[in-house]
C-alpha cells in the first residue's frame, strides 16, 4: 500500500493510555559494580519514565493528543512527573493524586561497558484501584478517543477501561513487555479484549499468544 492510498488521520487523533509513570534516576557507570564496591558515576540524569509515560510522550511529540490515566502521590516526585508530562503535551487531568504514600521511582544503572541497563523500581503507593476511577471520569477520558493503550500495569483498572472501550468499539493496544506475577489471572482477560498486542518473542511463546488483531 502506497503512502498516498492510506486513509487520512483523524482530525483530533486522541490516544487514551493507562499504566505506569515514574521518575527515573539514570546513573551511567564505566562498568557494573561488583558486590560491596564503591564506584563513581560518569553522568547522572533525572527524567520521567514508566512505559505509559514514555509511550504517551512519544505520541504527543508525533502530533497526537494523548490522555493518560495513572496515579502519583502529592510529593515532589509526583509533581515533577505531572509537570514534565504536561510540558510535553500529555493531558494529565485524569490522574489520581494521593495525599499520602509515594510516587513511583526507578534507579537505572547504565553500564557503558556492556551497553546494558539495570532497573531498580520502587512502585507507587497506594496503588491505583478501579474504585478511584469514577464512571463519569472514565466516560470523559474515552470521549472522542481513537485508540486506548495499556502497558500491563494496574490490570484491574485497565480491564474496567477496556470493557468500556469495547462497548464503544474502540481499538485497544496492549504492550506486554514481560511476564509478571499474576499475569495469567489478571492480564489474560485484558488481552481477550485486545485488538493489537505488542510483546516479545519469549513472552509470546510462554503464553502461547498469537496475534490479537481484528
Amino acid at each position: 500500500m502506497s503512502y498516498e492510498s492510506l486513509p487520512p488521520l483523524p482530525q483530533h487523533r486522541i490516544v487514551l493510555g493507562l499504566g505506569a509513570v515514574s521518575v527515573d534516576f539514570l546513573a551511567t557507570v564505566a562498568s557494573f559494580p561488583n558486590p560491596d564496591d564503591k564506584i563513581r558515576s560518569t553522568s547522572l540524569k533525572v527524567q520521567g519514565g514508566g512505559n505509559s509515560g514514555n509511550a504517551l510522550t512519544c505520541a504527543a511529540r508525533l502530533g497526537l493528543n494523548p490522555r493518560l490515566i495513572s496515579k502519583v502521590a502529592n510529593d515532589s516526585q509526583g509533581k515533577g512527573i505531572l509537570e514534565e508530562l504536561e510540558a510535553d503535551g500529555v493531558n494529565t487531568s485524569f490522574f489520581i493524586v494521593s495525599e499520602e504514600g509515594n510516587s513511583p521511582f526507578t534507579y537505572v544503572i547504565v553500564d557503558n561497558q556492556t551497553k546494558t541497563r539495570t532497573c531498580i523500581n520502587t512502585p507507587g503507593y497506594p496503588p491505583l484501584i478501579p474504585e478511584e476511577l469514577s464512571h463519569s471520569s472514565l466516560l470523559s477520558a474515552l470521549d472522542g478517543a481513537n485508540m486506548v493503550y495499556f502497558d500491563g500495569r494496574h490490570p484491574e483498572t485497565a480491564l474496567l477501561v477496556a470493557k468500556e472501550a469495547a462497548r464503544k468499539n474502540m481499538p485497544v493496544l496492549v504492550e506486554a513487555e514481560r511476564k509478571r506475577e499474576g499475569l495469567d489471572d489478571q492480564y489474560m482477560p485484558l488481552l481477550n479484549r485486545t485488538f493489537y498486542s505488542l510483546t516479545t518473542a519469549s513472552l509470546t511463546i510462554s503464553f502461547h499468544i498469537a496475534t490479537f488483531s481484528h
